[in-house]
Protein backbone atom coordinates (compact mmCIF):
# COMPACT_ATOMS: atom_id res chain seq x y z
CA UNK A 1 0.00 0.00 0.00
CA UNK A 2 1.24 3.35 -1.11
CA UNK A 3 2.17 6.39 1.22
CA UNK A 4 -0.51 9.29 1.01
CA UNK A 5 1.02 12.37 0.42
CA UNK A 6 -0.52 15.43 2.71
CA UNK A 7 -3.46 17.58 1.24
CA UNK A 8 -2.80 20.79 0.27
CA UNK A 9 -4.90 23.52 1.92
CA UNK A 10 -6.84 24.51 -1.24
CA UNK A 11 -8.28 21.06 -1.58
CA UNK A 12 -8.82 20.94 2.37
CA UNK A 13 -10.90 24.01 2.20
CA UNK A 14 -12.63 22.57 -1.41
CA UNK A 15 -13.51 19.85 1.09
CA UNK A 16 -14.67 22.08 3.61
CA UNK A 17 -17.21 24.01 1.84
CA UNK A 18 -18.32 21.18 -0.17
CA UNK A 19 -19.38 19.34 2.71
CA UNK A 20 -20.78 21.95 4.43
CA UNK A 21 -22.91 22.70 1.48
CA UNK A 22 -23.72 18.65 0.96
CA UNK A 23 -24.86 18.86 4.78
CA UNK A 24 -26.85 22.05 4.77
CA UNK A 25 -28.59 21.30 1.39
CA UNK A 26 -29.58 17.70 2.91
CA UNK A 27 -31.11 19.49 6.02
CA UNK A 28 -32.71 21.62 3.48
CA UNK A 29 -34.45 18.89 1.87
CA UNK A 30 -35.63 16.76 4.54
CA UNK A 31 -37.23 19.49 6.10
CA UNK A 32 -38.39 21.35 2.88
CA UNK A 33 -39.20 18.57 0.79
CA UNK A 34 -36.98 18.11 -2.65
CA UNK A 35 -36.85 20.32 -5.41
CA UNK A 36 -34.51 21.43 -8.09
CA UNK A 37 -32.81 23.55 -6.66
CA UNK A 38 -31.37 21.94 -3.76
CA UNK A 39 -30.66 18.75 -6.01
CA UNK A 40 -28.83 20.76 -7.80
CA UNK A 41 -26.89 22.34 -4.91
CA UNK A 42 -25.99 18.82 -3.72
CA UNK A 43 -25.03 17.33 -6.94
CA UNK A 44 -22.46 20.11 -7.80
CA UNK A 45 -20.96 19.79 -4.05
CA UNK A 46 -20.25 15.91 -4.90
CA UNK A 47 -18.91 17.18 -8.00
CA UNK A 48 -16.61 19.62 -6.28
CA UNK A 49 -15.47 16.95 -4.15
CA UNK A 50 -14.97 13.98 -6.58
CA UNK A 51 -12.79 16.24 -8.87
CA UNK A 52 -9.79 16.34 -7.33
CA UNK A 53 -10.19 12.80 -5.84
CA UNK A 54 -11.27 11.31 -9.35
CA UNK A 55 -7.94 13.67 -10.78
CA UNK A 56 -5.60 11.91 -8.42
CA UNK A 57 -6.88 8.40 -7.99
CA UNK A 58 -5.70 5.41 -9.57
CA UNK A 59 -8.30 2.81 -9.63
CA UNK A 60 -12.07 2.53 -8.78
CA UNK A 61 -11.43 1.44 -4.91
CA UNK A 62 -8.90 4.26 -4.62
CA UNK A 63 -11.53 7.16 -6.12
CA UNK A 64 -14.34 5.69 -3.58
CA UNK A 65 -12.03 5.72 -0.71
CA UNK A 66 -10.35 8.89 -1.63
CA UNK A 67 -14.22 10.37 -1.96
CA UNK A 68 -15.64 8.90 1.60
CA UNK A 69 -11.65 10.11 2.76
CA UNK A 70 -12.43 13.82 1.25
CA UNK A 71 -16.37 13.69 3.18
CA UNK A 72 -14.72 12.72 6.45
CA UNK A 73 -12.17 15.28 6.35
CA UNK A 74 -13.99 18.02 5.71
CA UNK A 75 -16.28 17.14 8.69
CA UNK A 76 -13.09 16.78 10.49
CA UNK A 77 -12.37 20.65 9.71
CA UNK A 78 -16.16 22.17 10.23
CA UNK A 79 -15.73 20.00 13.93
CA UNK A 80 -12.33 21.51 15.15
CA UNK A 81 -13.42 25.09 14.01
CA UNK A 82 -15.95 24.89 15.85
CA UNK A 83 -14.06 23.59 18.55
CA UNK A 84 -11.44 26.41 18.43
CA UNK A 85 -14.15 28.87 18.29
CA UNK A 86 -15.80 27.68 21.43
CA UNK A 87 -12.46 27.47 23.39
CA UNK A 88 -11.29 30.72 22.24
CA UNK A 89 -14.97 31.44 23.73
CA UNK A 90 -14.27 30.24 27.16
CA UNK A 91 -10.67 30.91 27.76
Amino acid sequence: MKKREERSPKIKALNTICTSVLFCSLVYMLVAGMNIVALGIVVSSVVGMAAPVMLSGEGVLDILTGFFEAVFEGMAVIVEGIAGFLSGLFS
